[in-house]
């Protein structure tokens, strides 16, 4: 159930009038001050390291915040969808990845807004053991995907996820049941798909470029996905 803005309001002042109160008990009170002032110092360190890594990857970081698009609706709601995760202490092993996508969403324009939100989505709910591993999947099978709008061998074979053989590939780096815990994070969240490719017809509408029965693919979403966070040199947006 969620609050309407008059209820959040109301919650927020009686959140303040407890915690008014409550700080009257002194062992009470030496709790709340303490916790406050612990995530007081989370945020102020959460919000330097954006700040860092921001200032690592854009050479001109008030052009690239001062951009037209996220002065946009689109913008502003993928801006503040990223910052939100990016500053939540829960997410902080993936900081940078946040940014990645942050400086992205403005360079890509190729990607709708539904995607890039769609992305972050994604990548607040992968950990990121199962990112690693998946980086390094990439790296093994992005020479077979079908991208919509470049040129491929449409002779070639779709990339395949064959749960032995990419545990067999990677366990020299990971352990086979983190691999195998990956692979399943990463089909839950819908980067695998029995279809290998999609192709725009006359009509506009999508067919079946091919694909498996039963089986898994890597697909240019699931290769868009992984661009989309990925480390990248300084941006001049």
């Amino acid at each position: 159930m969620s609050l309407n803005e008059r209820e959040t309001d109301l919650f927020q002042v009686l959140v303040g009038v407890s915690k008014s109160a409550a700080s009257q008990l002194p062992l009470v009170g030496q709790a709340i001050a303490g916790y406050d002032a612990y995530k007081q110092s989370i945020f102020e360190r959460n919000l330097e390291k954006v700040l860092c890594y921001l200032k690592e990857k854009v050479e001109n970081l008030k052009k690239f915040l001062d951009s037209e698009w996220f002065k946009t609706e689109d913008g502003k709601l993928f801006g503040n969808k990223v910052i939100d995760a990016a500053l939540d202490a829960q997410f902080e092993d993936k900081q940078e990845l946040f940014i990645n996508a942050l400086i992205n969403g403005l360079s890509e324009n190729y990607l709708d807004t539904l995607e890039k939100l769609k992305f972050i989505d994604i990548l607040r709910n992968m950990s990121r053991a199962s990112l690693m591993v998946l980086a390094d999947i990439h790296n093994l099978l992005i020479r077979q995907v079908r991208r919509e709008n470049k040129p491929n061998d449409d002779i070639g074979a779709f990339p395949l996820i064959n749960y032995q053989d990419l545990v067999e590939s990677l366990s020299e780096k990971y352990h086979p049941y983190l691999i195998n815990s990956a692979l399943k994070e990463m089909e839950g969240n819908g980067l695998f798909s029995n279809v290998g490719s999609w192709k725009k017809g006359f009509q506009g509408k999508y067919v079946m470029g091919g694909g498996f029965e039963s089986a898994q693919c890597y697909t240019e979403f699931t290769a868009k996905f992984v661009e989309f966070i990925q480390i990248k040199e300084k941006n001049n947006p």
